[in-house]
């Protein structure tokens, strides 16, 4: 059975070419914006899956985002497995749009089984009634 081992994401991502290792910086868990809309500049998706020797080499799903219930981005996702027991993919996003505040899902899934999902709180201070006095 295919598993999920990891999902995150980050500003950005790099893989060290001696080890093979990545290093994710500025993991999004909270986006707190002064108004709305706006976009995301860059977004980097980091997504480990498992597998045991008897499953398939290639899993085929899906990424999703949604930001409170609105589907942002749905599209096919792969992973080839080769002869190796995990997979990893990142997938670096441009302009993601936010329109309102709420909870940002991104998410891997099986046909439409969310198997995985990873969530940031998108925020906005409260507003702030200014009152004038007059002399």
């Amino acid at each position: 059975m295919i598993r999920p081992k990891l999902l995150l994401c980050a500003e950005g991502a790099v893989v060290d070419k001696m080890t093979n290792n990545v290093s994710a910086f500025n993991i999004l868990e909270q986006l707190n914006f002064r108004s709305l809309p706006v976009i995301i500049p860059r977004m980097v998706i980091l997504n480990v899956l498992e597998r045991e020797k008897d499953d398939p080499v290639v899993w085929k799903g899906k990424l999703r985002i949604e930001l409170s219930g609105t589907v942002l981005l749905d599209q096919p996702l792969e992973h080839n497995f080769g002869d190796l027991a995990r997979s990893r993919n990142l997938l670096t996003l441009g302009g993601l749009p936010i329109t309102q505040p709420g909870v940002l899902e991104t998410s891997l899934l099986e046909g439409e089984a969310k198997i995985i999902t990873y969530k940031i709180d998108i925020t906005m201070p409260p507003k702030v009634e200014v009152s004038q006095s007059l002399p």
